[in-house]
């Protein structure tokens, strides 16, 4: 056998190889979902491997139907060696396309998705007489000849409103600069083009569209809202409202002037991209790495010690209201934060319509984990701490413009499968495009290994433009650096060789060596570890039983003897968690560890804060910049933002914590 002959061999052979284990995964996979639908609905099981394993919604689709289409076909399509675009072309089709097609494959005939086409066709036609198969055949030449027409009118069309777009960005630029006559000349200009480019546009997509207050609700779909806001546009336009005898959005309310810049707004109907003119009025260009001045408006549930918070505050978000139950963590909010809006109160019991008129930008939570974490018993929606769903009500009655949760991996837990699958079928029947995305407080800096899960979900076309922040792996940390200097405070002599073998001892991520050890998760009580994570801690040098009144002293060392392990303070369980030094907690030990250890790391929430800003605001930000650790304290801004007046959401809104709880400083 020659060379080439000998290749081509081998080469068929392992191809055919590589085919057949590609269908026999597929198989498998399929086994495992059918195994799955015994305890879940099909509509659970879908949601169930979008969000935990990461399918897409086509696939999961495909692979819950499969039992019921393709159940006893297995060998059949393992002797094809059929790949995943036929079985889902099979599984999509009709029963006699499917009997037909599989039939054929068991004679040995090769079957591709056009074959299973091709079938469904021929079945088809063989019901109707001669004449009705003629007659189809023309309609769909005559819809093939419309459809060519209309996207011939589309593409003039678009290329018409670029035109004008760029017409109308000049003058808006030019227009102050110009004397009156030249002003008035160039404003016809635009109008006239207005004029005559409104009947075009209509033709194509028709002269009724619901007024602006609509479009710009929750009724209307996203087309709906962007051709009909392109409309009302080009009619302010063509009857001269625009410049200085009608500025240029729509819609003059807080948040409209956001939505319904009119330029903005024809870009709907055209491909051109957005040109910098426009932008220019609002704010700067290109990559920034300092924040623009306007603020956000978000809404916090179960905002804990504040984590959340103080990294949307950072993020350029101003908050509203934060709804907290506990009276410490309250307490812990309103010392830190005089103004913003605490109300301390059972979210189960909060109306969150109020809010729907005010156009909220964020809705966010860190909703309990305990009933999905490895301290809880896993008891999922029978947990009486469960508030997923009070989470999807309030974005319901809310609408805000984005949300995002907070919680644990767990909560992907097979045994949690149905009731995830419902909090994501509810939020998404309020009109939401949802991503389920992780993130792990070591990528920005925190000497802490704290991986969570986070929902994040935007209205209309804003999901589209949303990125994950980037990670950071080169900003790693170790527990020496971080809190070394709060270990050597009170004069342990061995403080230093703590901090260096903390600094020097390796750890493996991944297959790679890395250098410098990292806390585990901190979590939100003060003793009892499991032995596991007892030993776990004990190899990074840390007791983790209990929690220290204050940083070891040499005769608390020496008493201990060999073998002494320290303890984290609150104050360095605070910082570890990446609470600046100066943020302050109130109530007792227990208490505060709870705190400290079920808040959301102020970086992460700032990280992903960020990334929700950029979507919203359809702007490009230089995370390295905003984000890098040192720029400010902990990397978050401390500072006060006005509150501006917003209707009550509890009756106790605003009840002081003083007398009623004992406040204690976390100084270590």
């Amino acid at each position: 056998m020659d060379a080439k002959a000998e290749a081509l061999a081998k080469a068929k052979k392992a191809i055919v190889s590589l085919q057949r284990q590609m269908t026999e995964r597929a198989l498998k996979v399929a086994a495992e979902v059918e195994a799955l639908v015994e305890h879940l609905t099909p509509r659970e099981a879908k949601h169930f491997l979008q969000a935990a394993c990461g399918l897409s919604a086509s696939d999961a689709s495909v692979y819950t139907r499969f039992p019921r289409a393709l159940r006893g076909s297995e060998e059949t399509l393992r002797s094809a060696r059929t790949q995943f675009p036929v079985i889902k072309a099979l599984v999509s089709a009709d029963a006699k396309t499917r009997e037909e097609a599989l039939w054929k494959m068991r004679l040995g005939a090769r079957i591709e998705t056009g074959d299973i086409a091709a079938i469904k066709k021929r079945l088809r036609d063989a019901k109707l007489a001669p004449e009705q198969v003629l007659a189809r055949s023309s309609m769909r030449k005559l819809v093939a000849a419309a459809r060519k027409r209309v996207s011939e009118s589309v593409a003039s069309l678009d290329t018409s409103v670029a035109s004008f777009i760029r017409l109308a960005e000049g003058f808006r630029s030019e227009a102050r600069s110009l004397d009156g006559e030249k002003e008035s000349v160039a404003y016809e200009n635009v109008r006239e083009e207005a004029r005559n480019l409104l009947p075009i546009f209509e033709s194509v997509f028709g002269s009724s569209h619901d007024p602006v207050p609509v479009l710009l609700g929750r009724s209307a779909s996203p087309e709906e809202r962007r051709i009909g806001l392109a409309h009302h546009s080009l009619r302010k336009f063509a009857e001269g409202r625009f410049g200085r005898r009608g500025g240029y959005v729509l819609d003059g309310t807080r948040a409209g002037i956001r939505q319904t810049d009119a330029i903005h707004c024809l870009h709907a109907a055209t491909s051109a991209r957005k040109s910098n003119l426009i932008r220019s009025w609002t704010e700067p260009r290109g990559r920034l790495s300092e924040l623009p001045e306007r603020r956000l408006r978000v809404v916090e549930l179960c905002a804990g010690a504040g984590g959340m918070a103080l990294g949307l505050e950072a993020a350029g978000f101003r908050p509203v209201a934060v709804v907290e139950i506990d009276r410490n963590a309250a307490a812990t909010l309103r010392i830190n934060r005089p103004g913003w809006n605490v109300i301390e109160e059972d979210l189960r019991r909060i109306d969150f319509k109020p809010y729907r008129q005010q156009r909220i930008d964020l809705l966010v939570g860190g909703l309990p984990c305990q009933p999905y974490s490895e301290d809880g018993k896993g008891l999922g929606k029978d947990d009486s701490r469960d508030l997923l769903m009070e989470g999807a009500r309030a974005v319901a009655e809310m609408k805000p413009w984005a949300f995002m949760f907070e919680n644990v991996s767990g909560l992907l837990h097979a045994k949690h499968a149905a009731h995830f699958g419902r909090f994501l079928t509810s939020l998404r029947k309020s009109g939401f495009v949802l991503d389920v995305v992780r993130m792990n407080s070591e990528d920005y800096g925190l000497a802490q290994e704290r991986e969570r899960l986070l929902i994040v979900g935007m209205r209309g076309e804003a999901m589209h433009a949303f990125r994950m922040p980037p990670i950071f792996p080169e900003w790693r940390t170790n527990l020496g650096d971080a809190i070394g200097d709060l270990m050597a405070a009170n004069g342990w002599s061995g403080a230093q060789e703590w901090i260096r073998a903390r600094q020097e001892q390796t750890v493996e991520k991944d297959g790679i060596l890395l250098k410098g050890v990292l806390a585990s998760t901190i979590v939100g009580r003060k003793g009892g570890a499991r032995e596991k994570e007892r030993l776990r801690w004990a190899s990074k040098g840390l007791s983790i039983d209990g929690v220290a009144d204050a940083a070891p002293t040499q005769a608390e060392v020496d008493a201990a003897g060999e073998g002494f392990l320290p303890s984290l303070t609150l104050r360095m369980r605070a910082r570890l968690q990446g609470f600046p030094d100066g943020w302050q907690f109130v109530g007792g030990k227990d208490s505060i560890a709870r705190q400290i250890g079920n808040a959301v790391p102020p970086v992460v929430a700032k990280a992903m804060g960020l990334a929700i800003y950029a979507a919203l605001e359809e702007i490009d930000l230089d995370f390295a910049a905003l984000l890098k650790p040192g720029s400010t304290e902990s990397g978050i801004v401390l500072h006060r933002l006005a509150v501006d007046p917003i209707p009550s959401l509890a009756p106790d809104l605003g009840r002081s914590a003083d007398g009623l709880i004992e406040r204690e400083r976390c100084d270590g």
